[in-house]
């Protein structure tokens, strides 16, 4: 059963090495949130500059990044519907190709 966010209630943001440094150089951030949505926008809060990396001219969020939540991926239309438990990990990934 999913809890209710509180405000003592935090989630372990972990972002990739190409974030890090929109983090100063941290790899988890605590952040309040009962959402995924909700942890993101906490963390862009705190470091305002990793706001153009994870969203475009219009808000949505770019097609490159991958969230999972304890290992589970969360499609971008999930973001503000997959509820979160206290202790969550949300892993915010950059999917980079090359050839």
């Amino acid at each position: 059963m999913k809890m209710a966010w509180s405000a003592s209630m935090k989630v372990r943001v972990r972002v990739s090495l190409l974030l890090r440094k929109y983090t100063d150089g941290r790899e988890v951030i605590e952040v309040g949130g009962s959402t995924p949505l909700e942890c993101l926008r906490a963390l862009e809060a705190r470091f305002p500059a990793i706001k153009r990396r994870l969203y475009d001219k219009w808000g949505d969020l770019l097609p490159q990044l991958q969230l999972f939540i304890n290992g589970e991926r969360v499609l971008p239309g999930e973001l503000n519907n997959f509820p979160l438990q206290d202790g969550d990990e949300l892993l915010v990934l950059v999917a980079v190709g090359g050839g």
